[in-house]
C-alpha cells in the first residue's frame, strides 16, 4: 500500500532491475531454444549412425549439435548401402511418426571410401543447423 511520505524508487535503480529481468529471459529463451534444437538434431534430424568413428567436427554456438551449424564428419566399416538403408529407416520412422521440423534442419551426404591401408569405409557427413 502506497504511504504520502514513501519515496519512489530511484529511476536509475528501476532501470537497472528491469535491464536485469530482460537479459534473464532473453537468456532462458535462449537455453530453452538450445535443449530444443540439440533433442531434435540428436534424436530425429542427424541421428548418429551407430558405432561410427569420428573423424572431424566443427560447430559455431556454445555446443555441437544444438543451436547454430554444425558439421560432423563420421566413418564406419559398414558398406554404403547398409548406411543408406539404416537411414532410410530413420526418415521412414520420422515421416510415420509426423514429427515436424521445428527449429532444427540437417543434411547428410553418404559416400563410399577408401582409407590409406587399402581398405574399404564409408564416410558420412551430417550437417545441421538450428536458430540460424
Amino acid at each position: 500500500m502506497y504511504q504520502p511520505n514513501q519515496k519512489p524508487t530511484p529511476l536509475p535503480k528501476l532501470l537497472f532491475i528491469l535491464g536485469g529481468v530482460s537479459l534473464g529471459i532473453i537468456a532462458l529463451v535462449i537455453l530453452l531454444a538450445d535443449i530444443k534444437c540439440h533433442y531434435d538434431i540428436e534424436n530425429w534430424w542427424a541421428a548418429p549412425y551407430p558405432d561410427a568413428e569420428t573423424v572431424d567436427m566443427q560447430y559455431d554456438l556454445f555446443r555441437p549439435r544444438a543451436l547454430g551449424e554444425t558439421r560432423w564428419i563420421l566413418e564406419t566399416a559398414d558398406d554404403e548401402d547398409t548406411v543408406r538403408k539404416f537411414y532410410q529407416g530413420l526418415t521412414l520412422e520420422i515421416l510415420n511418426s509426423g514429427q515436424t521440423r521445428g527449429l532444427a534442419w540437417a543434411e547428410r551426404f553418404i559416400q563410399s571410401i577408401e582409407k590409406p591401408d587399402g581398405s574399404q569405409a564409408t564416410r558420412i557427413v551430417l550437417f545441421s543447423a538450428c536458430g540460424t
